[in-house]
């Protein structure tokens, strides 16, 4: 079975992720990885040997029962909670998300933190959240620090789609989530300043705002013809929302405990390996937000 991932750092702020990766796969039925991986040094750690590799001094600090805690205490206070749960503790050495994206083959999910809180509600992305979010091919977890993991399962699952492959590929991953609950998937399509025969469409009404809306309706339906095939029992809504996709989405994560999206979309730039919307939307969310890479060329 492959295993739900999740990077422990020590600080706290990394507390609600574990917690809900542990909750993730025990809804999943799968494994559950707790990895911490630290940069040590053999300078002062080994004085008869400086010249040894990071990682060489950390089997040595784990041998001698010195290697960091961090992982080892989060599963312990895993297993107080689901005590049926197989929990495995990785302790590595190096930058942690180096350590993360090399377990994304095998992971069905990897799951970070989102650091500390910034200004105006927003959460600041460390680097190991940014990073992995950015390079791990397999889905990838977000989690804020304030999120209430005891509180029940999302009543729905919101999946952002604009007809980009991501988005495709996020509408898979949302469909899952879903049937895994038993609930319906929300698809949210955003559009904004739309210029019809030289006049930005400002009225619900007309017949070209009608018009915007089907468009949207079309691309929705396209994106997840391949979700619905897969999981054919799962309940659709689909949402067309008018406004800026950035604060739009950022919004409809307060209604929900789960929100899915690409990591880019349709205007993004082919080298960008994290979309401004993704990003944004993962430093402004109110919920977990699980982040969709499609297979690359």
């Amino acid at each position: 079975m492959r295993p739900i991932v999740a990077g422990v750092d020590g600080t706290g702020t990394d507390s609600a992720a574990v917690l809900w990766a542990a909750k993730a796969a025990a809804l999943h039925q799968v494994p559950l990885r707790l990895v911490h991986s630290a940069e040590v040094t053999a300078v002062g750690a080994l004085e008869d040997d400086p010249s040894m590799s990071s990682q060489a001094v950390m089997e040595v600090l784990r041998r001698e029962g010195q290697a960091p805690p961090y992982a080892r205490d989060a599963a312990a206070t895993v297993q107080k909670i689901y005590p049926d749960l197989p929990v495995e503790v990785v302790e590595a050495s190096g930058a942690a998300s180096a350590a993360l994206v090399g377990f994304q083959d095998e992971a069905l999910m990897i799951v970070v933190g989102s650091g500390q809180k910034g200004g105006i509600g927003q959460f600041l992305l460390g680097t190991t959240s940014l990073n992995t979010a950015m390079h791990a091919t397999c889905p990838v977890a977000v989690v804020n620090r304030e999120v209430k993991v005891t509180e029940a399962f999302a009543d729905r699952v919101l999946v952002a789609v604009d007809g980009s492959r991501d988005s495709a590929a996020a509408a898979v991953v949302a469909f899952r989530e879903a049937a895994l609950r038993s609930v319906p998937v929300v698809c949210l399509s955003t559009w904004y300043l739309e210029v019809v025969d030289g006049y930005v469409v400002t009225e619900p009404d007309s017949p070209e705002w009608q018009a915007i809306e089907e468009r949207q309706r079309g691309r929705v339906e396209a994106s997840i013809k391949v979700a619905r095939s897969r999981y054919p029992d799962v309940e659709v809504q689909v949402e067309i929302l008018h406004g800026p996709s950035t604060t739009t989405l950022a919004a409809a994560t307060g209604r929900t405990n789960l929100m899915v999206i690409g990591t880019r979309g349709r205007g993004g730039f082919a080298g960008k390996l994290l979309g401004s919307v993704s990003h944004k939307v993962l430093e402004a969310a109110a919920c977990p937000v699980i982040v969709v890479k499609a297979p690359r060329d």
